[in-house]
């Protein structure tokens, strides 16, 4: 079912992408300085970070806002760490790939 894109997810995908970016890239010497430099706490940069390993069609349904209803921001934020395997990812979510 299509819906109007979850534009608060979308941008949150991103900023996970973005943190991601910079802890790997070494630009930032780990989640505390992101964390004071977006003054929000480490534990929601790490929460946000995990975001950025959901499978890529995962995202593409999000993006396309096909998701299904309970893949959104606030459950994905109370998660914790992502099944490392997309396709645990899949079954958690209940896509069909």
């Amino acid at each position: 079912m299509r819906r109007t894109p979850d534009a608060k997810l979308i941008a949150m995908l991103k900023k996970s992408q973005n943190w991601l970016g910079r802890l790997t890239s070494g630009k930032s010497a780990g989640v505390a300085e992101i964390a004071a430099l977006e003054s929000v706490s480490a534990s929601y940069v790490t929460r946000a970070i995990y975001l950025a390993f959901l499978a890529p069609d995962i995202v593409d349904l999000i993006i396309n806002g096909e998701q299904p209803p309970e893949v959104n921001l606030e459950r994905l934020m109370r998660m914790g760490p992502l099944p490392a395997n997309w396709q645990d990812q899949r079954k958690l979510f209940g896509i069909a790939n």
